[in-house]
């Protein structure tokens, strides 16, 4: 695919500001935006794993969002998938985080983001596979059956990205986070899920984030250290802050964050921005 897709926070954007109404972090994330422009390669996210998506990035002296043509659409799939525990946050907690996200991503950015919600399910492979990223969450402590299990390891073998994130506010400990770490160590067990360094790019990809992921509450240190995990494409050599990821993991509950009820406005918006910064992560890479 030859097309660019422009993202970009121009003033020009204040007419189309999708999302306001949910979260009133707009103008701050605009205002603490690290860079202005930024061209992201398109991705098409329909149709199969390998070869559906590529990248370009680098910085541009003037682009407007009217000007770029969008290709693919981008889908943010909810998982679903088996929790057995009695928490009452599972696997299909706070859509309203999920719309809040999308409608910020469409407003500042040129992404052609999908406004539809979409559940895919963990126990079904070939839906799956129709999808190279998806969104994992809940609360609780939980265990996969053996299918879904196996579906797991081969989606993320044939290129899938799983964006997790710890939901706590109920039990107030990281169940969820602990559990897909052990998860995926397991999988993978020649290659487990490692500490992201402050300095790797998901971090700086579009916002800045110098000390890590924000954190909006649970437990802050994992192993002595701040900040979220990620499955490292196995077989590089190179140090971590270097390797592509294909699984990040948080602790910090940054879906709560984009649901805008309980912080602020400034700590929402730092959760906005990491959720952004993951995703043109996933699609530039």
């Amino acid at each position: 695919m030859g097309c660019k897709t422009v993202i970009h926070r121009d003033k020009d954007l204040a007419a189309g500001r999708a999302g306001e109404e949910l979260c009133g972090a707009w103008d701050e994330i605009q205002r603490l935006s690290r860079r202005k422009l930024l061209k992201v390669g398109a991705a098409g996210v329909g149709g199969a794993l390998l070869g559906s998506m590529t990248g370009l990035m680098g910085v541009a002296d003037r682009a407007y969002a009217d000007q770029a043509v969008k290709t693919g659409r981008f889908i943010f799939p909810r998982l679903q998938f088996s929790v057995y525990d009695g928490t009452p946050d599972k696997w299909n907690v706070g859509p309203s985080g999920d719309v809040t996200l999308r409608k910020q991503l469409q407003a500042l950015t040129n992404i052609n983001v999908s406004m539809e919600p979409k559940v895919v399910r963990l126990g079904q492979f070939d839906e799956l596979c129709r999808y190279p990223f998806v969104f994992m969450t809940s609360e609780g402590r939980f265990k996969l059956p053996e299918q879904e299990e196996k579906n797991l390891r081969e989606y993320i073998d044939r290129g899938g990205f799983v964006f997790a994130d710890d939901c706590v506010a109920y039990s107030k400990h990281d169940w969820f986070f602990l559990e897909y770490r052990a998860l995926l160590d397991r999988l993978f067990r020649d290659n487990p899920m490692r500490h992201i360094p402050a300095d790797h790019e998901v971090y700086h990809v579009y916002f800045d984030f110098p000390q890590g992921s924000p954190h909006m509450q649970g437990v802050r240190l994992h192993d002595g250290k701040p900040g979220a995990w990620a499955l490292f494409q196995p077989g590089s050599t190179e140090p971590l802050n270097r390797r592509r990821i294909v699984s990040y993991l948080d602790p910090g509950d940054l879906h709560c964050g984009w649901m805008c009820r309980y912080w602020g406005m400034s700590k929402n918006a730092q959760a906005i921005k990491m959720g952004a910064n993951v995703i043109i992560y996933f699609l530039s890479h």
